[in-house]
Formats: C-alpha cells, sequence, structure tokens
C-alpha cells in the first residue's frame, strides 16, 4: 500500500507544461514582486487524470466582507478554506484515503469574484498537500493570481520564463518576449494525446515516464513539439515500433 502511495504522489507532482504557468506583474498587483502558479484547471485535470473521475471532492467554507479599494472604489474580500478529499466510491458511499486543507484569500469588485478566486487558491494550496502543482509554493505562500481589477479590465500577465522551468515563485521580472525554446515546448494537446495513448494500451505511467527520460533525457511535460509528434505517432502504430532514434536498437519506449 505505501508503495501505491508513492506512485500515486508521483503522477501528482509530475511537471506541468509550460502554458499551465500563470504569472503576476508586481507593479501590477501592488504587491512590489511578480508571482507564478498553476492554473486551476490543469491542477483540476491532473487529479483527475490520475485519480480518474470521482475520485476527489471538496467542501469549503467561505466568508465574505466588503471592503474599500486602494483607490476608494467598494470591493468584496473573500476568504475560503477548503478541504480537499481523495478516495473512491465503494457501495454508494466515498470512501476517503486521504485529505487536506487549504486557505485562500481573493479580492475582486463583484462578490462572485471574490468567492470564485478564494476558493480556486484555496483548493490549488491542498492539492499542492498532495504534490500537484507543488512547486509553485516552494518559497511562496501566496497564489493569488490576480488583482481586484478595478477598471474592469483583467490583470496582465507576464510572459512564460524562459529557464525550462515549471517551478518555483519567481520574484524576479519576467522576460519580455518568449524564446523560440519555448515555442518549441511540447503542447497542451499532445499532453493529453500521449496520456489517451497511454491509458488506452494500459501501460503503467511511471515505467512510461522513465522510458520517456531514457530516451529523450527529459521530463514528458519538457519535450519539444517534434519529439512528442514522435512518441504519439510510436504509440499510434504499436509498442513494437516504439524504437529509439538514438542507436540503442531493441529498446522499447513503451511495453
Amino acid at each position: 500500500m505505501n508503495e501505491d502511495r508513492k506512485k500515486l504522489f508521483t503522477a501528482l507532482a509530475a511537471p506541468f507544461p509550460e502554458e499551465a504557468i500563470e504569472r503576476t506583474d508586481g507593479r501590477v498587483t501592488g504587491r512590489g514582486y511578480d508571482t507564478s502558479g498553476i492554473k486551476y484547471q490543469y491542477v483540476v485535470d491532473r487529479i483527475n487524470e490520475v485519480l480518474g473521475v470521482g475520485g476527489f471532492r471538496t467542501h469549503r467554507t467561505t466568508a465574505i466582507k466588503g471592503a474599500t479599494s486602494a483607490k476608494g472604489r467598494p470591493v468584496f474580500e473573500a476568504l475560503c478554506e477548503v478541504r480537499l478529499e481523495l478516495g473512491e466510491w465503494k457501495d454508494g458511499e466515498f470512501v476517503v484515503f486521504a485529505e487536506a486543507y487549504g486557505d485562500g484569500g481573493h479580492t475582486a469588485m463583484t462578490e462572485a469574484d471574490a468567492r470564485k478566486g478564494a476558493f480556486t487558491n484555496g483548493f490549488k494550496k491542498a492539492a499542492a498537500m498532495f504534490g500537484a502543482g507543488r512547486d509553485a509554493y516552494r518559497g511562496a505562500l501566496d497564489d493569488d493570481n490576480g488583482p481586484a481589477a478595478e477598471d474592469g479590465d483583467a490583470a496582465p500577465r507576464t510572459p512564460a520564463r524562459t529557464s525550462g522551468q515549471a517551478d518555483a515563485t519567481s520574484r524576479t521580472p519576467a522576460p519580455p518576449t518568449a524564446t523560440a525554446r519555448e515555442r518549441e515546448r511540447i503542447t497542451a494537446k499532445q499532453v493529453q494525446a500521449i496520456w489517451s495513448l497511454v491509458r488506452r494500451h494500459g501501460y503503467e505511467e511511471p515505467v512510461f515516464r522513465q522510458r520517456v527520460r531514457e530516451r529523450y533525457g527529459r521530463q514528458l511535460e519538457f519535450l519539444t513539439k517534434v519529439q512528442a509528434s514522435e512518441v504519439i505517432a510510436a504509440m499510434s502504430e504499436g509498442p513494437a515500433s516504439a524504437k529509439p532514434s538514438n542507436g540503442h536498437a531493441g529498446q522499447e519506449l513503451v511495453r
């Protein structure tokens, strides 16, 4: 059972693709530093992919109060405590095998947006306790990715980082444009296609990830578009054709 939990954590804690990362500009938020975080839906998708649909549920407690922004505008401040439970349904009952708590806060011009922001922040912090999106919190506790949009405009996002890392919160300004390396990075659709093929063929995820690392020397989420296309093509044709192109004949990418 302990080994199963370790495999579960490894799958949940796997790096996210570059497009899963969102950033804020400290000059816009007023914090004085930039922040990085994993987008909410990517975290939800990761848990669904690993545990299956219905493999988790949430409970929330939200408190709302009115406040005034620095510009004198009325705003709503929301605080939300989220309890995230992992488990499975047995005989009509949800049996929990792990749970975590996360507190989230958000300020917005409308109550609905304040509630939504507080919940998503609390959810991501709880999910990070299980490994999903944990890298965003290594060195930072605040993942409120956006200020109250006082003029009705969404807060602008700074471009993706160029170091190839999808982790720790950054407190330095992001580069102004995406690099060619980032534009070549595996896309979200390719990631989804690969995991769909993995499930279709019944491969074990840890073994598959190891094969990818052996062949390309990097995590699946950091493959290039060309490499991802190669993996998809090989898997679509079947395991027998999924041979590496680096000269190691007989070593299969998947088994």
